[in-house]
């Protein structure tokens, strides 16, 4: 329903003494408004392919090309308008337009290009490559690579600091994650003699890979699949101050806007925890698909999707009701999600 017939109607129920269904058409309003645009991005990995799903519909809309081989992780620029696949078997990052859905640019990779994270202000994008060890700077304008920074062994994922002041790697290989000054990270990647500002070293646990920020920088969620746990590293006092049992092989993991909860998936038990940030505790499981994998909640903390690995679907659900809305069919092996808006609903 346009704005302006929503009004007028709402008018008409006021003047005739209904208020409360004037207000419940708002709601249905809001809630129409939060899903209509909301898309869901996915790789799969076996096939070389995106699904694009519709939250609302609760099915795939398209499927288009990676670009490359291996698609891993889907990651979209600040402003929504590109989205950059990191591929494993190629080694390299496609960027795709999100618009067309046509892919505009290829840039190489390091060995077993795995994920890729933008710097807040939108002008970097760092790649992590765990075959080559390595965390690659790439200019987002003219994408081209800047430099590269060499860091322990198995570097799986990278995320910033709000101010992006620091960012934090985590490296399966060391069982660690590292904390890291950006500006130093620029000018030792872009010399001849690069090396990584390291400014402190957490021990993780065995697998180490997921990272999920609060808001506020202060307190860094990580997965540490070998020992089904989550550790949480206050970033101010540099230092664990909790470990948090999850189901068995937690994996990837993902905190809502408000930062209240953290969704953990456990690839071992076909699972999601539910973690309370304010108990660092889990006070809630939810089953999912066959070895759930990545997970990633909507911008306005309304959904949520993980992809379930070994039979080739995704789950949303609800997460104003914490209920499974839809288990969406994709294509082999999906791996990385994202939510981003459709194109034309963006300005």
């Amino acid at each position: 329903m346009a704005r302006s017939g929503l009004a007028r109607v709402q008018a008409v129920l006021l003047a005739r003494g209904w208020p409360k269904i004037a207000w419940s058409l708002s709601l249905v309003a809001l809630w129409v408004a939060s899903v209509a645009g909301a898309e869901v991005w996915v790789t799969n990995q076996a096939d070389h392919t995106l699904s694009i799903l519709e939250v609302a519909r609760g099915t795939v809309v398209t499927t288009i090309p990676s670009g490359g081989r291996g698609p891993h992780n889907v990651t979209f620029t600040p402003d929504g308008r590109e989205a950059w696949v990191a591929h494993v078997d190629s080694d390299t990052v496609s960027v795709i337009d999100t618009a067309s859905h046509r892919v505009v640019a290829m840039i190489p990779g390091g060995r077993r290009s795995h994920a890729v994270t933008f710097t807040p202000d939108g002008t970097l994008a760092y790649l992590a490559n765990p075959g080559s060890h390595d965390l690659w700077l790439i200019d987002v304008a003219t994408r081209t690579v800047q430099g590269r920074l060499p860091v322990g062994k198995g570097p799986q994922l990278v995320v910033f600091s709000p101010d992006g002041r620091y960012g934090f790697v985590s490296l399966s290989g060391e069982e660690e994650v590292w904390m890291f000054d950006t500006r130093a990270a620029w000018h030792s990647a872009t010399s001849e003699t690069a090396s990584t500002p390291v400014v402190a070293r957490f021990l993780a646990g065995k697998d180490v890979m997921g990272l999920a920020l609060s808001s506020d920088g202060r307190y860094l969620y990580v997965t540490a699949g070998g020992e089904n746990r989550v550790v949480v590293i206050d970033t101010v006092a540099r230092a664990e101050v909790a470990s948090i049992l999850t189901d068995l092989d937690a994996h990837g993991l993902a905190i809502t806007p408000d930062g209240a909860y953290v969704y953990v998936a456990n690839r071992g038990a076909n699972t999601l925890s539910v973690i309370a940030t304010a108990q660092h505790a889990v006070v809630a499981t939810l089953p999912t698909g066959a070895s759930p994998d990545l997970v990633a909640v909507s911008p306005d903390g309304h959904w949520l999707a993980v992809t379930n690995r070994q039979d080739n679907t995704v789950s949303l659900f609800d997460l104003k009701t914490t209920r499974m809305a839809a288990v969406v069919p994709v294509g082999r092996e999906p791996h990385g999600v994202a939510f981003h808006p459709r194109p034309r609903d963006r300005e």
